[in-house]
């Protein structure tokens, strides 16, 4: 591969933003990437920005996931304690309720790890 710009030039990589080869008089070296331009490379700077960003917002998002799953599970078995301790009668409707956010409790559990095993 030549330089974009230099065409006898070879190519040292490519240019993160563009995708063109950059020789070594060209090249602006932002660590592990490359840029060709000023341009490229402000465009370049915001995409590593981003990227960082995002794996913030995913360990942020795993912690609140934590939440939105033992909120109905807790929730859930203290409808059922009651249910079944304040009645005579097992199956109440406070015991239903409970059982039902268990179980949406257990199914929120199950999708966040099928979507956690595809995003590794």
């Amino acid at each position: 591969m030549q330089c974009f710009r230099h065409a006898p030039e070879p190519a040292l990589g490519i240019c993160r933003s563009c995708g063109r080869g950059v020789c070594a008089q060209c090249a602006r070296d932002l660590g592990p990437p490359l840029a060709c331009s000023e341009e490229c490379e402000r465009r370049v700077g915001r995409t590593e920005a981003l990227i960082a960003n995002g794996e913030v917002g995913y360990r942020l998002a795993r912690r609140g996931s934590a939440v939105a799953v033992g909120f109905p599970l807790l929730l859930g078995a203290v409808l059922v304690y009651f249910g079944v301790a304040g009645e005579r009668d097992w199956f109440n409707a406070v015991t239903a309720m409970g059982a039902l956010l268990m179980l949406f409790g257990v199914a929120m559990w199950l999708r966040q790890r099928q979507v956690a095993r595809q995003l590794r």
